[in-house]
């Protein structure tokens, strides 16, 4: 009955109007039809002239009849009415997905350009951007997740910090299920860090019939590969003091051919250090460099490390070293209490301090035992105390660091509430920024501090157990491959220990119970411990803004190294540099820029936060939040103001370009203005994209192979744009519309039959 009623249209235009199926709107099931109604019209007609005394033939034709008529009356009563629908012949539709991990950024051979600009190349292609007219093309980009981005390829960083392959072609066919999806471009390297094999997703494409296609990037061929690595790096040392760089050499191969030869050069490109490496483990091996700067200013180092033979990937031989040298000066206060050994040579090493372009500390001591007309003594040209300090103001506006020996604070002045007061002083002090080191002594320190502010702020709890000086042992670095920057005496970290284990033994020391969470500790005891671990000799701390330090002898005066006194003038000018690095940093611990962390992988993001305080070192209030900048960058990041944390200021970026990188805030908003304080950072790829970078030629060939598709290499991706002709097309619903059906036809029919039947029966006498 549908075939009487079907109507086609074919026409030659993009879109066409096609009848479609005829439809009812009281349709009944087919069952129904079939099993019920069709038999009860039949039963009814038959039954109506089966008892009639006339011919069979007259009997069926009029049965036949009444049949028919009944049928016309139920398709009317059913509602017929027409579907049309209206489609589109268009192109089908061809995604491209383009990889955006790390490992774009590697290139595959000296003087080679990255994959990035490979890929982009073939993006902004011509016969790239000729797919746009052969087919319904959409665009991809993915590393651990998929998103759209531009065709042409200008959405593409190459940042993404793992390679999830399969989990973006399995995420594309989710969100185009139900669509017909013959063919799916890919460029990427092939290599997948994260989420489902290849091989699952080939066989979930071959079933939907889509081919996928593979611009391969890369360099198929494994390749021996070396990565230098920075572990331990100074950004801001004083002049005339030596950088220590700690760095690792890690590779793909199991043993070197020959000693690996690292480098340290300047920007002119000078050699400044070598380093030979022949002791191997592919995980890494760690060693350091060292050079003397004397020259104040702004140092653009980097080392880099002889490629093996056979190389490809050079990028990675190589990391930049950045350094400030500042000639600032530390300002140091030295309170104790008698002229014993250990303040004089202390005191001495001090005031000889000193580098070839100015006086590196200057130096205020104030001896609470001396007569009062004695001349406290204090760095030539600086005016010698009268009194010892008392008033923060005082602290902040002449010193950068306190040291704090043997010395009862109610000794420091006849007026016994001055010892009160100098204590919340110094404690205030390091609270907005200031530098302590508290050193112990046999008479006072550190029980006269005890229940003080002064011992909240240690970076060791003190205990009960008394002083101790009946045996002599070392004071050595609690890691022996990687000590705390201050005392680093020389940049190999074996030859350091060493040093450490070759030096003078002491004898006294006080015991503590353990660094509280959160410090560090710098040496401890080599023989005697407790439940917690060896005894802590020296540590050191970061109190809300400043940094604190302990040491626990005072018996320094004997420490002599192999070497001479240049190691242990090294130690004493890196713990004093450490504790003043907030005064160090810009604007005299006023203003202050932290990250939370100097390494990070490309794509990761970064808090920066600055700490301001005014001319009064009060908390800085700016409801508009501060702005800093970027190196090399003129837009403003503007940190916005902490909640509850008056002149707290935090704000976070993204690390966007390979390589070291600065923050820094200025004094006029603006980046040309005078930097007030400043922090260094390091991009470097990420390390599960880097393990292994070569194109994994394999894994693509036999997913172009199950799903039918075509692998080329980048060189040849105008071949497969060529080949992708868009020579099958898709027909597309694009509406579809109801019409009743002319009734004229049917009811027409109706009469006939009814008008047959009625003549029939009158011919047979038949009321």
């Amino acid at each position: 009955m549908n075939s009487l009623f079907l109507l086609a249209l074919n026409t030659t235009n993009a879109t066409a109007e096609i009848g479609g199926p005829l439809q009812f709107r009281n349709e009944l099931p087919s069952w129904v039809l079939a099993l019920v109604v069709m038999p009860a019209i039949a039963a009814l007609a038959f039954l109506a002239y089966r008892g009639l005394a006339r011919p069979r033939p007259w009997r069926r034709t009029l049965a036949l009849l009444r049949v028919a008529l009944l049928t016309v009356a139920l398709f009317l009563l059913l509602g017929p009415f027409l579907r049309e629908h209206e489609t589109r012949v268009e192109p089908t539709p061809l995604a491209i997905l383009y990889d955006d991990s790390a490992s774009l950024q590697r290139a595959d051979g000296d003087g080679d350009r990255p994959r990035l600009d490979v890929l982009k190349e073939i993006a902004a292609s011509r016969e790239r951007a000729a797919l746009e007219e052969r087919y319904q093309l959409s665009s991809y980009r993915f590393s651990d997740r998929l998103s759209p981005t531009a065709a042409d390829g200008s959405g593409i960083e190459g940042q993404g910090s793992v390679t999830a392959l399969g989990d973006a072609l399995l995420r594309y066919l989710s969100e185009h299920r139900g669509r017909r999806l013959p063919e799916t471009v890919l460029v990427t390297d092939g290599r997948v860090t994260q989420g489902s094999s290849l091989n699952e997703v080939a066989s979930r494409f071959a079933r939907e019939g889509s081919r996928v296609h593979v611009i391969a990037l890369g360099d198929p061929r494994p390749a021996p590969d070396l990565v230098l690595e920075r572990v331990q790096v100074p950004d801001l040392i004083l002049a005339g003091d030596s950088a220590l760089f700690t760095l690792r050499l890690r590779g793909n191969i199991e043993q070197l051919p020959a000693p690996a030869v690292v480098s340290l050069h300047d920007e002119s490109g000078a050699e400044l250090a070598r380093v030979r490496v022949s002791e191997w483990d592919p995980s890494g091996v760690q060693f350091g460099m060292a050079v003397v700067l004397e020259r104040p200013g702004q140092y653009a180092l980097h080392a880099r490390v002889a490629p093996l033979d056979g190389e490809l990937a050079l990028d990675n031989n190589r990391v930049e070293l950045p350094v400030e040298v500042k000639p600032a000066k530390i300002r140091v206060l030295y309170v104790d209490g008698e002229p014993r050994w250990e303040y004089r040579y202390l005191k001495n090493r001090l005031l000889r301090t000193e580098t070839r372009y100015e006086r590196e500390i200057e130096l205020s001591c104030w001896l609470a035992s001396a007569a009062r007309d004695f001349v406290q003594e204090s760095t030539p040209g600086i005016q010698a105390l009268r009194r010892c300090p008392t008033e923060v103001e005082t602290l902040l506006e002449n010193f950068d660091l306190v040291i704090l020996g043997d010395v009862d604070p109610s000794a420091i002045s006849p007026d016994p509430l001055d010892g009160q007061r100098f204590l919340d002083a110094v404690a205030t002090f390091v609270e907005r920024g200031g530098g302590l080191l508290m050193l112990a002594g046999p008479r006072h320190s550190p029980d006269a501090y005890r229940g003080t502010r002064i011992e909240a702020l240690l970076p060791v709890e003190l205990g009960r157990e008394q002083a101790r000086g009946d045996a002599p042992y070392q004071a050595l670095p609690p890691v022996a491959n990687n000590p705390h920057p201050v005392t680093l005496l020389t940049a190999d970290p074996e030859d350091n220990q060493a040093m450490w284990e070759a030096a003078t033994p002491l004898w006294w020391f006080q015991p503590v119970e353990r660094v509280r969470p959160g410090a560090q500790a710098w040496l401890v005891h080599s023989e005697l411990g407790n439940a917690n671990g060896p005894y802590v000799i020296a540590a050191s701390t970061y109190a809300p803004e400043g940094w604190v330090g302990w040491i626990g002898t005072d018996e320094t005066w004997r420490w002599r190294f192999p070497g001479g006194e240049s190691q242990l003038s090294r130690f004493w000018r890196s713990a004093l540099r450490h504790l003043a690095t907030t005064r160090l940093r810009g604007a005299q611990g006023r203003v202050r820029l932290d990250l939370d962390r100097t390494q990070v992988e490309l794509g990761e993001f970064l808090t920066v936060e600055a700490r301001m305080r005014d001319d009064a070192y009060q908390p800085l209030q700016r409801e508009e939040g501060v702005p800093v900048f970027l190196e090399g960058q003129d837009e403003p990041l503007v940190l916005a103001a902490v909640p509850d944390q008056i002149g707290t200021f935090r704000g976070r970026f993204r690390a966007s370009t390979l390589g070291p990188g600065m923050v820094y805030l200025t004094a006029s908003d603006t980046p040309e203005g005078e930097a007030l304080a400043s922090a260094r950072f390091n991009v470097s790829l990420p390390s599960r994209e880097m393990r292994e970078t070569s194109q994994d030629e394999a894994a693509l060939a036999a997913l172009t192979a199950s799903t039918g598709g075509t692998l080329v290499q980048a060189a040849d991706a105008s071949k497969l744009f060529a080949q992708l002709d868009g020579s099958e097309r898709l027909t597309r619903l694009i509406a579809s519309h109801d019409r009743p059906l002319d009734g004229r036809l049917p009811l027409l029919l109706f009469l006939v039959l009814a008008a047959a039947e009625w003549l029939l029966r009158k011919r047979q006498n038949l009321s």
